[in-house]
């Protein structure tokens, strides 16, 4: 059965038995239940994907973090009057910045809520067919 089947009129309708309006319910029911859960798999991917960028991202900077702790400090360590500690300095500044912008982005990307469109879909359903049976 596709997803564009064909939609009878209000007289076709009438002219049907309980029996055969029923199955008609069922069989719109259970188109109804198809597209959701395609929408549903859809749109689950499309997040799991941003999930994992973000996820590879916060493991990113969970390993830049300490690292650039680790330039920083070996900068104070260097604290001598010469141009190395001033370097190292630099240079654990920068990795803690690159590490701090990618948990930032990291955080961004995580969904706020979670399947929101098929939920959304799924309470207009609801209440159309609420409207419906009264």
């Amino acid at each position: 059965m596709e997803l564009g089947e064909q939609r009878l009129d209000e007289a076709q309708l009438r002219a049907m038995s309980t029996v055969e309006l029923v199955r008609h319910a069922m069989t719109e029911m259970k188109l109804l239940i198809r597209a959701e859960m395609l929408h549903a798999r859809l749109e689950l991917k499309a997040e799991l994907r941003e999930a994992r960028n973000a996820g590879i991202m916060i493991g990113i900077a969970v390993f830049l973090g300490p690292a650039g702790l680790a330039v920083a400090l070996m900068a104070l360590v260097l604290g001598l009057p010469i141009a190395q500690w001033l370097s190292a300095l630099l240079l654990g500044s920068l990795v803690l910045l690159v590490g701090g912008l990618l948990a930032f982005l990291a955080v961004k990307k995580l969904p706020r809520s979670p399947l929101a469109k098929t939920r959304d879909r799924l309470k207009l359903d609801w209440m159309l067919t609420r409207e419906d049976l009264q």
